[in-house]
Protein backbone atom coordinates (compact mmCIF):
# COMPACT_ATOMS: atom_id res chain seq x y z
CA UNK A 1 0.00 0.00 0.00
CA UNK A 2 1.50 3.48 -1.27
CA UNK A 3 2.59 6.01 2.30
CA UNK A 4 -0.44 8.47 0.24
CA UNK A 5 -3.33 6.27 0.77
CA UNK A 6 -1.76 4.96 4.22
CA UNK A 7 -1.82 8.25 5.63
CA UNK A 8 -5.16 9.32 4.00
CA UNK A 9 -6.58 6.14 5.68
CA UNK A 10 -5.27 7.40 9.22
CA UNK A 11 -6.52 10.82 8.78
CA UNK A 12 -9.90 10.14 7.71
CA UNK A 13 -9.67 7.01 11.31
CA UNK A 14 -9.11 10.87 12.84
CA UNK A 15 -11.83 12.79 11.94
CA UNK A 16 -14.17 9.92 12.00
CA UNK A 17 -13.97 10.35 16.07
CA UNK A 18 -13.59 14.03 16.34
CA UNK A 19 -14.35 14.33 20.30
CA UNK A 20 -12.43 11.31 21.28
CA UNK A 21 -9.41 12.17 19.01
CA UNK A 22 -9.55 15.66 20.21
CA UNK A 23 -10.28 14.63 24.04
CA UNK A 24 -6.94 12.59 23.61
CA UNK A 25 -5.24 15.09 22.44
CA UNK A 26 -5.97 17.24 25.41
CA UNK A 27 -3.75 15.12 27.50
CA UNK A 28 -0.99 15.55 25.16
CA UNK A 29 -1.31 19.05 25.21
CA UNK A 30 -1.24 19.80 28.65
CA UNK A 31 1.74 17.47 29.01
CA UNK A 32 3.67 19.18 26.07
CA UNK A 33 2.57 22.43 27.29
CA UNK A 34 4.01 21.93 30.81
CA UNK A 35 7.73 20.43 29.98
CA UNK A 36 7.72 23.11 27.32
CA UNK A 37 6.96 26.14 29.81
CA UNK A 38 9.39 24.70 32.67
CA UNK A 39 12.35 24.33 30.71
CA UNK A 40 11.94 27.51 28.42
CA UNK A 41 11.69 29.11 31.74
CA UNK A 42 14.51 28.00 33.43
CA UNK A 43 16.74 28.16 30.37
CA UNK A 44 15.42 31.78 30.02
CA UNK A 45 16.06 32.28 33.87
CA UNK A 46 19.83 30.70 34.20
CA UNK A 47 20.87 33.42 31.15
CA UNK A 48 19.82 36.06 32.89
CA UNK A 49 21.18 35.30 36.10
CA UNK A 50 24.46 34.10 34.81
CA UNK A 51 24.83 37.61 32.98
CA UNK A 52 23.56 39.49 36.24
CA UNK A 53 26.23 37.92 37.61
CA UNK A 54 28.97 38.64 35.02
CA UNK A 55 27.54 42.08 35.72
CA UNK A 56 29.14 42.01 38.86
CA UNK A 57 32.37 40.25 37.25
CA UNK A 58 32.26 36.84 36.67
CA UNK A 59 35.28 36.50 35.38
CA UNK A 60 37.27 38.85 38.29
CA UNK A 61 38.93 37.65 40.69
CA UNK A 62 38.68 39.58 43.95
CA UNK A 63 41.03 40.14 46.87
CA UNK A 64 40.26 41.25 49.63
CA UNK A 65 41.90 41.73 53.16
CA UNK A 66 40.99 40.14 56.29
CA UNK A 67 41.61 40.45 60.18
CA UNK A 68 42.19 37.08 61.91
CA UNK A 69 41.28 36.22 65.22
CA UNK A 70 43.21 35.09 67.86
CA UNK A 71 42.76 33.45 71.61
CA UNK A 72 44.42 35.21 74.39
CA UNK A 73 46.37 33.74 76.91
CA UNK A 74 43.19 34.22 79.62
CA UNK A 75 42.47 30.58 78.11
CA UNK A 76 45.32 28.61 79.38
CA UNK A 77 45.52 30.63 82.29
CA UNK A 78 42.19 29.41 83.29
CA UNK A 79 43.26 25.98 82.30
CA UNK A 80 45.86 25.86 84.73
CA UNK A 81 43.45 27.55 87.18
CA UNK A 82 41.38 24.29 87.06
CA UNK A 83 43.78 21.57 86.88
CA UNK A 84 45.28 23.28 90.15
CA UNK A 85 41.71 23.19 91.78
CA UNK A 86 41.30 19.86 90.70
CA UNK A 87 44.56 18.57 92.37
CA UNK A 88 44.01 20.81 95.22
CA UNK A 89 40.77 19.06 96.32
CA UNK A 90 42.31 15.41 95.72
CA UNK A 91 45.02 16.42 98.12
CA UNK A 92 42.61 17.94 100.68
CA UNK A 93 40.39 14.75 100.71
CA UNK A 94 43.15 12.48 101.66
CA UNK A 95 44.70 14.92 104.43
CA UNK A 96 42.12 16.55 105.64
CA UNK A 97 43.48 16.76 108.96
CA UNK A 98 46.13 19.15 108.02
CA UNK A 99 45.31 23.22 108.25
CA UNK A 100 48.32 23.98 105.92
CA UNK A 101 46.16 22.08 102.96
CA UNK A 102 43.25 23.24 103.84
CA UNK A 103 44.14 26.99 103.73
CA UNK A 104 46.20 26.48 100.51
CA UNK A 105 43.15 24.56 98.89
CA UNK A 106 40.84 27.86 99.84
CA UNK A 107 42.92 30.01 98.54
CA UNK A 108 43.43 28.46 95.25
CA UNK A 109 39.43 28.14 94.88
CA UNK A 110 38.98 31.47 95.64
CA UNK A 111 41.70 32.20 92.85
CA UNK A 112 39.47 30.00 90.81
CA UNK A 113 36.10 31.45 91.22
CA UNK A 114 38.30 34.96 90.00
CA UNK A 115 39.29 33.38 87.27
CA UNK A 116 36.08 31.84 86.11
CA UNK A 117 34.49 34.86 86.51
CA UNK A 118 36.49 36.50 83.34
CA UNK A 119 35.55 35.18 80.19
CA UNK A 120 37.65 34.40 77.68
CA UNK A 121 38.65 36.76 75.11
CA UNK A 122 39.19 37.15 71.60
CA UNK A 123 41.74 39.74 70.87
CA UNK A 124 42.04 41.25 66.82
CA UNK A 125 45.43 41.31 65.37
CA UNK A 126 46.32 44.21 63.65
CA UNK A 127 44.13 45.48 61.33
CA UNK A 128 45.69 43.56 58.00
CA UNK A 129 45.79 45.91 54.95
CA UNK A 130 46.06 45.80 50.90
CA UNK A 131 48.94 48.02 49.92
CA UNK A 132 51.11 48.42 46.83
CA UNK A 133 53.29 45.84 47.83
CA UNK A 134 50.32 43.41 46.98
CA UNK A 135 49.87 45.01 43.64
CA UNK A 136 53.83 44.84 43.05
CA UNK A 137 53.37 40.65 43.89
CA UNK A 138 50.56 40.25 41.76
CA UNK A 139 52.01 41.52 38.62
CA UNK A 140 54.21 39.14 39.03
CA UNK A 141 52.17 36.69 37.92
CA UNK A 142 52.28 35.89 34.21
CA UNK A 143 48.18 34.57 34.41
CA UNK A 144 47.25 38.23 35.26
CA UNK A 145 46.25 40.25 32.45
CA UNK A 146 44.51 43.60 34.41
CA UNK A 147 45.09 44.28 37.88
CA UNK A 148 42.66 47.30 39.25
CA UNK A 149 42.35 48.54 42.95
CA UNK A 150 39.33 50.00 44.35
CA UNK A 151 38.75 52.54 47.72
CA UNK A 152 35.49 52.61 48.81
CA UNK A 153 34.49 55.56 50.69
CA UNK A 154 31.26 56.95 52.04
CA UNK A 155 30.21 60.78 51.24
CA UNK A 156 27.59 63.34 50.86
CA UNK A 157 26.87 64.59 47.60
CA UNK A 158 24.85 68.31 47.09
CA UNK A 159 23.09 69.13 43.91
CA UNK A 160 21.65 72.52 44.18
CA UNK A 161 19.77 72.40 47.15
CA UNK A 162 19.34 68.59 47.58
CA UNK A 163 21.65 66.63 49.25
CA UNK A 164 22.04 62.57 49.39
CA UNK A 165 24.77 59.87 50.64
CA UNK A 166 26.04 58.12 48.08
CA UNK A 167 28.91 54.74 48.13
CA UNK A 168 31.79 55.95 46.26
CA UNK A 169 34.35 54.02 44.40
CA UNK A 170 37.61 54.77 43.68
CA UNK A 171 39.23 52.93 40.58
CA UNK A 172 42.61 52.98 38.20
CA UNK A 173 41.21 54.86 35.64
CA UNK A 174 43.63 53.03 33.40
CA UNK A 175 41.94 49.62 33.70
CA UNK A 176 38.58 50.24 34.81
CA UNK A 177 37.22 50.61 31.18
CA UNK A 178 39.20 47.10 30.40
CA UNK A 179 37.51 45.15 33.57
CA UNK A 180 33.96 46.26 34.27
CA UNK A 181 31.26 44.96 32.13
CA UNK A 182 29.31 48.19 32.20
CA UNK A 183 28.48 50.05 29.89
CA UNK A 184 28.08 54.34 29.35
CA UNK A 185 24.66 55.69 28.30
CA UNK A 186 26.47 59.17 28.02
CA UNK A 187 29.50 60.41 28.01
CA UNK A 188 32.69 58.25 28.79
CA UNK A 189 34.04 55.69 31.24
CA UNK A 190 37.33 57.19 33.48
CA UNK A 191 40.85 57.17 31.31
CA UNK A 192 44.40 57.68 32.13
CA UNK A 193 45.17 61.40 33.78
CA UNK A 194 41.57 62.24 34.99
CA UNK A 195 41.29 64.22 37.85
CA UNK A 196 37.98 65.67 39.95
CA UNK A 197 35.31 63.63 37.61
CA UNK A 198 33.28 61.45 38.24
CA UNK A 199 31.11 58.68 36.78
CA UNK A 200 27.76 58.22 37.85
CA UNK A 201 24.94 55.23 37.73
CA UNK A 202 21.94 55.39 35.84
CA UNK A 203 19.56 55.61 39.50
CA UNK A 204 22.00 58.04 40.80
CA UNK A 205 22.06 60.67 37.79
CA UNK A 206 18.15 60.24 36.85
CA UNK A 207 15.82 58.85 39.70
CA UNK A 208 18.10 60.35 42.82
CA UNK A 209 17.49 64.32 42.61
CA UNK A 210 13.82 66.30 41.44
CA UNK A 211 16.06 66.68 37.99
CA UNK A 212 18.12 64.80 35.93
CA UNK A 213 22.29 65.37 36.45
CA UNK A 214 23.59 66.34 32.62
CA UNK A 215 26.94 65.55 31.32
CA UNK A 216 29.73 68.23 32.26
CA UNK A 217 27.77 69.24 35.10
CA UNK A 218 29.32 69.96 38.74
CA UNK A 219 28.23 68.00 41.78
CA UNK A 220 29.55 68.58 44.94
CA UNK A 221 31.13 65.56 47.62
CA UNK A 222 31.52 66.72 51.03
CA UNK A 223 31.95 70.37 49.73
CA UNK A 224 34.20 69.63 46.89
CA UNK A 225 33.82 69.79 43.09
CA UNK A 226 33.82 67.23 40.41
CA UNK A 227 32.57 66.98 37.15
CA UNK A 228 30.43 64.47 35.31
CA UNK A 229 32.05 62.83 32.62
CA UNK A 230 30.18 59.77 32.03
CA UNK A 231 26.47 58.14 33.45
CA UNK A 232 26.44 54.25 33.18
CA UNK A 233 24.07 52.55 31.36
CA UNK A 234 21.42 50.09 33.12
CA UNK A 235 21.62 46.40 32.86
CA UNK A 236 20.07 44.97 29.78
CA UNK A 237 17.48 41.74 30.63
CA UNK A 238 14.93 40.95 32.68
CA UNK A 239 17.21 41.14 35.86
CA UNK A 240 19.07 44.13 33.94
CA UNK A 241 18.02 46.69 37.18
CA UNK A 242 19.80 44.62 39.72
CA UNK A 243 22.92 45.49 38.96
CA UNK A 244 22.43 49.03 40.18
CA UNK A 245 21.22 48.14 43.36
CA UNK A 246 24.18 46.24 44.61
CA UNK A 247 26.81 48.76 42.19
CA UNK A 248 28.42 51.57 43.91
CA UNK A 249 26.49 54.96 42.92
CA UNK A 250 29.27 56.87 41.73
CA UNK A 251 33.06 56.17 40.25
CA UNK A 252 36.20 58.77 40.57
CA UNK A 253 40.12 58.03 40.05
CA UNK A 254 41.15 56.35 43.42
CA UNK A 255 43.56 59.18 44.26
CA UNK A 256 40.79 61.69 44.26
CA UNK A 257 39.36 59.26 46.53
CA UNK A 258 42.14 59.53 49.16
CA UNK A 259 41.90 63.30 48.84
CA UNK A 260 38.54 63.12 49.48
CA UNK A 261 37.12 65.97 52.39
CA UNK A 262 35.95 64.01 55.08
CA UNK A 263 32.45 63.94 55.94
CA UNK A 264 30.86 64.30 59.10
CA UNK A 265 28.97 60.74 58.80
CA UNK A 266 32.62 59.07 58.20
CA UNK A 267 34.01 57.49 61.61
CA UNK A 268 37.36 58.68 62.71
CA UNK A 269 39.39 55.39 61.85
CA UNK A 270 38.03 55.08 58.77
CA UNK A 271 39.10 58.57 57.84
CA UNK A 272 42.87 57.70 59.41
CA UNK A 273 43.27 55.23 57.19
CA UNK A 274 42.51 56.15 54.15
CA UNK A 275 44.33 60.10 55.15
CA UNK A 276 47.72 58.93 56.09
CA UNK A 277 48.11 55.11 54.78
CA UNK A 278 48.18 53.82 50.96
CA UNK A 279 45.66 51.46 51.13
CA UNK A 280 42.81 49.34 49.02
CA UNK A 281 40.09 48.20 50.00
CA UNK A 282 39.94 45.29 47.54
CA UNK A 283 41.96 44.09 44.35
CA UNK A 284 40.58 42.92 41.19
CA UNK A 285 42.29 41.22 38.88
CA UNK A 286 41.15 39.58 35.58
CA UNK A 287 43.09 36.97 33.94
CA UNK A 288 44.38 35.98 30.13
CA UNK A 289 41.95 34.34 28.65
CA UNK A 290 44.52 30.81 27.60
CA UNK A 291 45.13 31.11 31.85
CA UNK A 292 44.68 27.92 33.90
CA UNK A 293 41.88 29.26 36.18
CA UNK A 294 42.47 26.79 38.88
CA UNK A 295 46.05 27.05 39.18
CA UNK A 296 46.05 31.21 38.65
CA UNK A 297 43.78 31.14 42.19
CA UNK A 298 46.31 28.81 43.47
CA UNK A 299 49.32 31.00 42.53
CA UNK A 300 47.47 33.93 43.62
CA UNK A 301 47.50 32.62 47.12
CA UNK A 302 50.93 31.14 47.17
CA UNK A 303 52.83 34.55 46.57
CA UNK A 304 50.40 36.97 48.58
CA UNK A 305 51.33 34.41 51.50
CA UNK A 306 55.03 34.51 51.02
CA UNK A 307 54.91 38.41 50.23
CA UNK A 308 52.86 39.16 53.45
CA UNK A 309 54.75 36.45 55.47
CA UNK A 310 51.55 34.50 56.73
CA UNK A 311 50.93 30.97 56.60
CA UNK A 312 47.32 29.07 55.30
CA UNK A 313 46.55 29.09 58.82
CA UNK A 314 47.54 32.78 59.96
CA UNK A 315 46.28 33.82 56.39
CA UNK A 316 45.01 37.88 56.52
CA UNK A 317 43.29 37.65 53.41
CA UNK A 318 40.87 36.01 50.71
CA UNK A 319 40.51 35.36 47.08
CA UNK A 320 36.71 35.35 45.94
CA UNK A 321 35.87 34.15 42.32
CA UNK A 322 32.51 35.45 41.25
CA UNK A 323 33.10 31.88 38.72
CA UNK A 324 32.23 29.59 40.76
CA UNK A 325 29.15 31.44 42.53
CA UNK A 326 27.72 31.37 38.72
CA UNK A 327 28.73 27.96 38.39
CA UNK A 328 27.10 26.99 41.66
CA UNK A 329 24.12 28.80 40.52
CA UNK A 330 24.04 27.43 36.73
CA UNK A 331 23.96 23.91 38.02
CA UNK A 332 21.35 25.02 40.73
CA UNK A 333 19.08 26.20 38.40
CA UNK A 334 19.62 23.45 35.47
CA UNK A 335 18.64 20.80 38.55
CA UNK A 336 15.58 22.26 39.95
CA UNK A 337 14.37 22.62 35.49
CA UNK A 338 14.87 18.87 35.43
CA UNK A 339 12.96 17.90 38.40
CA UNK A 340 10.13 20.27 37.93
CA UNK A 341 9.90 18.91 33.93
CA UNK A 342 10.34 15.36 35.02
CA UNK A 343 7.03 16.00 37.31
CA UNK A 344 5.43 17.35 34.45
CA UNK A 345 6.40 15.02 32.11
CA UNK A 346 4.08 12.59 34.07
CA UNK A 347 1.25 14.23 32.31
CA UNK A 348 2.79 12.77 29.52
CA UNK A 349 2.07 9.76 30.61
CA UNK A 350 -1.33 10.02 31.32
CA UNK A 351 -1.66 11.63 27.43
CA UNK A 352 0.33 8.40 26.26
CA UNK A 353 -2.16 6.03 28.22
CA UNK A 354 -4.96 8.13 26.49
CA UNK A 355 -3.55 7.30 23.10
CA UNK A 356 -3.18 3.74 23.68
CA UNK A 357 -7.10 3.78 24.84
CA UNK A 358 -7.99 5.32 21.66
CA UNK A 359 -6.29 3.11 19.54
CA UNK A 360 -7.53 0.40 21.43
CA UNK A 361 -11.01 1.28 21.04
CA UNK A 362 -10.44 2.42 16.88
CA UNK A 363 -9.03 -1.15 16.46
CA UNK A 364 -11.99 -2.92 18.09
CA UNK A 365 -14.29 -0.90 15.86
CA UNK A 366 -12.24 -1.14 12.37
CA UNK A 367 -11.82 -4.98 12.91
CA UNK A 368 -14.48 -5.88 10.06
CA UNK A 369 -12.81 -2.83 7.84
CA UNK A 370 -9.54 -4.88 8.76
CA UNK A 371 -10.83 -8.01 7.68
CA UNK A 372 -11.86 -6.22 4.44
CA UNK A 373 -8.49 -4.89 3.30
CA UNK A 374 -6.72 -7.57 4.19
CA UNK A 375 -9.13 -10.03 1.94
CA UNK A 376 -8.25 -7.70 -0.92
CA UNK A 377 -4.68 -7.66 -0.12
CA UNK A 378 -3.16 -5.37 2.45
CA UNK A 379 -0.13 -6.96 4.14
CA UNK A 380 0.17 -6.93 7.99
CA UNK A 381 2.76 -4.09 7.65
CA UNK A 382 0.16 -1.68 6.16
CA UNK A 383 -2.14 -2.62 8.85
CA UNK A 384 -0.07 -1.56 11.36
CA UNK A 385 1.40 1.50 9.65
CA UNK A 386 -1.96 2.54 9.36
CA UNK A 387 -2.64 2.67 13.59
CA UNK A 388 0.77 4.14 14.01
CA UNK A 389 0.37 7.10 11.68
CA UNK A 390 -3.42 7.53 13.07
CA UNK A 391 -1.89 7.30 16.70
CA UNK A 392 1.92 9.55 15.81
CA UNK A 393 -1.29 12.01 13.82
CA UNK A 394 -3.15 12.14 17.39
CA UNK A 395 -0.01 12.98 19.42
CA UNK A 396 2.05 15.50 16.87
CA UNK A 397 -1.28 17.69 16.63
CA UNK A 398 -1.67 17.63 20.64
CA UNK A 399 2.31 18.40 20.07
CA UNK A 400 2.08 21.41 17.99
CA UNK A 401 -1.00 22.74 20.32
CA UNK A 402 1.31 22.27 23.54
CA UNK A 403 4.23 23.73 21.87
CA UNK A 404 2.27 27.00 20.89
CA UNK A 405 0.26 27.26 24.54
CA UNK A 406 3.74 26.68 26.63
CA UNK A 407 5.14 29.18 24.85
CA UNK A 408 2.22 31.93 25.01
CA UNK A 409 2.35 30.59 28.77
CA UNK A 410 5.95 31.67 29.19
CA UNK A 411 5.81 35.02 27.67
CA UNK A 412 2.57 36.25 29.82
CA UNK A 413 4.56 34.94 32.72
CA UNK A 414 7.57 36.80 31.75
CA UNK A 415 5.51 40.12 30.43
CA UNK A 416 3.69 40.11 33.78
CA UNK A 417 7.22 40.03 35.80
CA UNK A 418 8.84 42.79 33.70
CA UNK A 419 5.72 44.86 34.30
CA UNK A 420 6.78 44.11 37.62
CA UNK A 421 10.19 44.60 38.00
CA UNK A 422 9.87 47.36 35.48
CA UNK A 423 12.07 46.35 32.74
CA UNK A 424 11.52 45.95 29.29
CA UNK A 425 9.88 42.70 28.00
CA UNK A 426 11.85 40.19 25.81
CA UNK A 427 10.55 37.30 23.98
CA UNK A 428 12.21 33.79 24.77
CA UNK A 429 11.91 30.79 23.25
CA UNK A 430 13.42 27.86 23.76
CA UNK A 431 15.04 25.79 20.62
CA UNK A 432 15.87 23.00 22.52
CA UNK A 433 12.62 22.40 24.18
CA UNK A 434 10.77 23.21 21.16
CA UNK A 435 12.87 19.97 19.34
CA UNK A 436 12.59 18.21 22.13
CA UNK A 437 9.00 18.56 23.36
CA UNK A 438 8.35 17.39 19.17
CA UNK A 439 9.87 14.81 19.24
CA UNK A 440 8.82 13.51 22.16
CA UNK A 441 5.10 13.67 21.72
CA UNK A 442 5.97 11.97 18.22
CA UNK A 443 7.83 8.91 20.39
CA UNK A 444 4.88 8.97 23.17
CA UNK A 445 2.20 8.39 19.96
CA UNK A 446 3.91 5.48 18.86
CA UNK A 447 4.91 3.78 21.33
CA UNK A 448 1.96 3.94 23.23
CA UNK A 449 -0.12 3.14 19.22
CA UNK A 450 2.65 0.20 19.31
CA UNK A 451 0.62 -2.64 20.89
CA UNK A 452 -2.53 -1.56 19.13
CA UNK A 453 -1.34 -1.63 15.66
CA UNK A 454 0.79 -4.55 16.45
CA UNK A 455 -2.81 -6.58 17.58
CA UNK A 456 -4.21 -4.73 14.43
CA UNK A 457 -1.71 -6.05 12.06
CA UNK A 458 -1.85 -9.77 13.30
CA UNK A 459 -5.78 -10.22 12.90
CA UNK A 460 -6.78 -13.03 10.66
CA UNK A 461 -8.88 -11.72 8.14
CA UNK A 462 -11.58 -14.57 8.34
CA UNK A 463 -11.87 -13.69 12.22
CA UNK A 464 -12.37 -10.21 11.58
CA UNK A 465 -14.96 -10.70 8.61
CA UNK A 466 -16.87 -12.85 11.40
CA UNK A 467 -16.57 -9.65 14.37
CA UNK A 468 -19.63 -7.89 15.19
Amino acid sequence: MKPGKILKIAFSMVKANKLRSWLTIIGIIIGIASVMAIVTTGEYFEKEVTETLEGFGGDIITIVASTPFQVTDEESAVADSENTDSSTDGSSEISGDYSETTTETVETEEETQNNESNPIEFEQETESLLTNMDVLTLRSIPAIEYINVNVDKGAEMKIGGESTTVWIQGVDPAVWSKISKKEVEQGRMLETGDRNVVVLSNELAKKTFKREIRLNEMVLLNGKSYRVIGILATGSGLLGGLTGLFGSSLYMPYQDAYSLPNNEDVSETETDDYSTTYVYSTIEVKLKKDADYEAALKEIERKMRLSRKVTEDTQDFYVNSQKEAIDSTRKMINGLTAFLAFIAGISLLVGSTGIANTMFTSVLEKTKEIGIMKAIGAKNQDIMLIFLCNSAMISLVGGIIGILLGTVAVQAVLFFISIKMNSPFEFALSFKATFISTLVSIVVGLIAGLVPAKNASELKPVDALRYE
